[in-house]
């Protein structure tokens, strides 16, 4: 046999050892019960924990479990024992039985029909009663390992929230791309003015000169539909083989191509609109050359206002409305109204200033004047701000809900692993503690941390010393405190002195009347089921010094209280002085300050202390009034209330079962988004603070340790050693968010903001492309009446940069007001655990600022350059080619 080594060495077992399996039987009973053939196996070799389950499917069953004190108790439970198939041999056939397990293998191309065939073939597992050779073959029902069917509605539903969840990115980009096409078809129809005017003249009828109008962009569009259909394909096939999984089938839904003729019909409607604009020009104005602003049409303003109020009405909603679990069409539309309303917005500010700029700037520069005379009588100039607008609003949306998506996922993967590796601890609360204090005792690379499901709110416990070092602790948790804060909030006035050693001393001068010896009971903290007392006592009247020898403390002890009062710490009627005057350990005093010493009580007892002073010695009055109390003292400088922080979920109720008896009562000294394994629904405690001076049930906890990234492999085999396994890591959690459906299609958020930018600089380039040969008439204009050419051209950039900032700025103010307001409803993940940290709806200063940098970089680099174009050209020669 092979035998878990924390078992031999417990048992005090060697290789080659007979071991014994079962107790002998009492004489009264001998005979009587059922035992197994074999009773005693000899020891072969012993065996360690693994640490994953690359070779054990189940790694943590090869570990034992300490005895743990109840309610409710929890007895020792040895490690199984390895054996070969040949041991069998002495058992009957049904006194055993194999269990087989096989790991899930879904193949890349698995579909619903081969889906629902596994449903079917794990249905008849239980109904499975068939006679082999040797025994009976049963089955396992499907719920008992494997719910197929659960998996498959969560599936479903994690597919469907995902198409809904990037509708709005999808939508906004389509609209987009609607504006910029609309723009740059209404910039190449301004250059064909000049064609359709000449073909009025000539009496071509409306329908023939709407077919003129139609046929250049509709050619554009057709020829480049299979251009676009073909890049979508390859960046499908590029994106599946990047971020999928390997051999996955790529099929084409129909709905893909339904989208496309939408999009297409949507693309000759915009072509449609925008030669309308040109045709149903009066004859005047297509001869006249350059556009003035004009009084807007009355169904042009009455459109307008509609879109404002409907705007208004949706951001109102969505503001009042109550958090959903999944997005509604007020999610879809409200990016893009939002958008289309800051850029009409735009576009009105950005003229009226320049009208009001160009009144008042006389004595003013003169590229200030014409710069801002130029937007406020150029109505070509203006027109781009709305689809600029829509474009940076746009990607300001979409690069937000990525980043708070990615944000999300790392908080929710650090809930469940918060360190590099989390360890799953067999040990118990302070088993582990001390183990990690001994096997990294400055405290860099290992941390206790455990939890408990209570009624109402999760319980997590940590070892706060070490919190900052080992742990991962996401800014989102705690938003304006650093990991330090949390620290400092989580401590007490004090710490609990260790006594390494095996012989303790007391000095102590007594000047206690009391009814019985007076004596003093020192607490040592809890091993495993087993409270560690030592009694001192009684001592006489007058300076007396007692010992006593220590056990089980050569490592260490936590003296965590004492207890002065009758025999075994029992309470008795007392008056007068006690002073304590050192507490030695083989000889080295443990010094009382700083060790938080303060009073305290029990239920069924009272403090006799009247007065305590701290210093060198530690000095008592008693003054129990005539009735039988005891003079109990805790150290660490903690009270009755235990410091603790709160997560945002945890509900009043729940603190009322945090009242002194099976745990201490709190001292709640704050909120928190998110803390590890409880997230918002629990509250977060130090371990020192539950453990100090009270019992302490740890079956109900569920202990890990905690292991920061670069730890010596030596740590990680004593680990194994001591029957820990590991039982998750942050980079696998990550990784296992971020291949859901959710984090999948949130990506296309990222794709959606770089795109929609790109096409803002391409139909940025085509428009000013369309308008150079104007600009360059103007310039040319300037320069003939002695204009300096660094007037013009700074008028020139000074017109660009105006109108580019007035985009740019409405785009982000209406990108971070959408994203602001719809991540409050939008779903980020599918987590059903309670413990799942919120979705933080909250702008980030430098995420915007980069976005900003950026929008200023490239507008800038576009004015400039735009500026540069017209003004190199401009010459008096334009001017005469103009004249012909």
């Amino acid at each position: 046999m092979l035998m878990f080594g924390v078992d031999a060495d417990r048992a005090g077992a060697e290789v080659g050892d007979r071991v014994r399996l079962l107790a002998p039987e009492p004489p009264a009973i001998a005979g009587q019960l059922p035992r197994p053939p074999i009773d005693t196996v000899r020891l072969v070799g012993t065996y360690a924990t693994p640490a994953d389950d690359r070779h054990w499917f189940q790694p943590g069953t090869l570990s034992s479990g300490p005895e743990r004190p109840g309610p409710p108790f929890v007895p020792y439970r040895p490690a199984p024992l390895v054996t070969g198939v040949s041991t069998f041999e002495a058992f009957p056939p049904g006194d055993w039985w194999v269990r087989i397990e096989t790991r899930l293998d879904v193949p890349a191309d698995l579909g619903a029909d081969d889906l629902q065939a596994a449903r079917a073939a794990a249905a008849t597992l239980a109904d499975l009663d068939e006679a082999v050779d040797g025994g009976t073959l049963t089955g396992v029902a499907e719920g008992d390992l494997n719910d197929l069917t659960a998996i498959e509605e969560e599936v479903r539903a994690q597919e469907g929230t995902a198409r809904r969840t990037i509708a709005p990115a999808l939508l906004s980009l389509v609209l987009v791309a609607f504006a910029l096409l609309l723009r740059l078809l209404m910039a190449a129809s301004e250059l064909r003015v000049p064609e359709l005017a000449l073909a009025s003249l000539r009496g071509v009828g409306t329908r023939r000169l709407w077919a003129l109008g139609l046929a250049e962009p509709l050619v554009v569009l057709t020829l480049a539909a299979p251009f676009g259909v073909a890049l979508g394909l390859v960046a499908r096939a590029v994106l599946t083989r990047a971020w999928l999984v390997p051999g996955l089938p790529l099929a084409v839904p129909a709905v893909s191509w339904v989208a496309v003729a939408l999009v297409l019909a949507g693309a000759v409607a915009v072509a449609c609109v925008a030669v309308g604009l040109v045709v149903r020009r009066s004859l005047s104005a297509q001869l006249s050359g350059v556009r003035r602003p004009h009084r807007s049409h009355r169904w042009a303003l009455v459109a307008q206002l509609v879109l404002v109020a409907l705007a208004l009405t949706v951001l109102a909603s969505r503001i009042a409305g109550g958090r959903q679990a999944e997005p509604d069409a007020t999610d879809l539309v409200l990016p893009v109204l939002l958008a289309v309303v800051a850029g009409l917005g735009a576009t009105r500010v950005a003229a009226w200033l320049a009208a009001w700029w160009t009144r008042r700037s006389r004595g003013r520069s003169l590229s200030g004047f014409v710069s801002s005379r130029a937007v406020s009588r150029r109505q070509e100039g203006t027109l781009v701000i709305l689809p600029i607008t829509a474009a940076v609003a746009v990607a300001v949306f979409s690069a937000g809900v990525h980043d708070s998506a990615a944000t999300w996922r790392a908080s929710v993967a650090a809930t469940v692993s918060p360190a590099h590796t989390t360890w799953h601890s067999p040990l118990g609360l302070t088993g582990t503690v001390a183990m990690t204090r001994q096997l990294d005792p400055e405290g860099e690379w290992l941390m206790t941390a455990a939890s408990a499901a209570l009624p109402g709110a999760g319980l997590a416990v940590v070892d706060r010393d070490r919190l900052a070092s080992v742990a991962a602790w996401p800014p989102t948790w705690s938003p304006g405190r650093s990991v330090e804060d949390v620290v400092d909030a989580l401590g007490a006035d004090g710490h609990v002195p260790s006594v390494a050693g095996r012989r303790v001393s007391v000095t102590l001068d007594n000047q206690v009347a009391t009814s019985t010896g007076l004596t003093l009971e020192l607490r040592l903290g809890q091993q495993g089921s087993r409270l560690r007392r030592l009694y001192l006592g009684p001592f006489e009247s007058g300076t007396s010094t007692l010992s006593a020898r220590l056990r089980d403390c050569d490592d260490g002890c936590p003296l965590e209280g004492m207890t002065l009062g009758g025999s075994a710490g029992t309470a008795a009627v007392m008056a007068g002085r006690a002073r304590i005057l050192a507490l030695e350990v083989d000889g080295r005093r443990i010094p009382f300050e700083g060790a938080g010493w303060s009073s305290s009580s029990t239920d069924s007892s009272r403090s006799a202390i009247a007065d305590m002073q701290v210093g060198e010695s530690l000095d008592l009055t008693f003054d129990t009034g005539g009735q039988p109390a005891m003079a109990r003292l805790t150290s660490g400088g903690f009270t009755a209330k235990r410091p603790a922080l709160r997560g945002l979920d945890v509900v009043d109720d729940a603190l009322l079962q945090f009242d002194g008896s099976a745990y201490p009562a709190l001292d709640v000294r704050g909120r928190l988004d998110g803390m590890p394994f409880a997230g918002p629904a629990g509250l977060l405690v130090d371990h020192t603070a539950l453990l100090t001076d009270r019992p302490v049930y740890e079956s109900v906890l569920d202990t890990r340790v905690l292991m920061r990234e670069g730890a010596p492999a030596a740590m990680r085999e004593a680990l194994a050693d001591a029957g820990l396994t590991v039982e998750t890591t942050l980079a696998a959690e990550r990784r296992l968010l971020d291949q859901s459906a959710y984090a999948l299609a949130l990506r296309l958020y990222g794709l959606v903001a770089v795109l929609v930018l790109l096409m803002a600089l391409a139909g940025l380039a085509v428009s000013t492309a369309v308008q150079l040969p104007a600009r360059r008439r103007d310039a040319a204009a300037l320069r003939v009446v002695g204009v300096p050419r660094r007037a013009v051209m700074a008028a020139v950039a000074r017109e660009f940069a105006s109108v580019l900032g007035a985009a740019a700025a409405a785009g982000i103010a209406a990108g971070a007001l959408a994203q602001w307001v719809v991540l409050r409803s939008l779903t980020l993940g599918h987590v059903e655990a309670l413990s799942s940290p919120r979705v933080v709806a909250a702008i980030s200063p430098s995420r915007l600022m980069a976005l900003g940098v950026i929008a200023v970089v490239a507008l800038g680099l576009a004015a400039y350059v735009s500026a540069l174009l017209a003004v190199r050209g401009a010459r008096g020669a334009t001017l005469r080619e103009n004249a012909r």
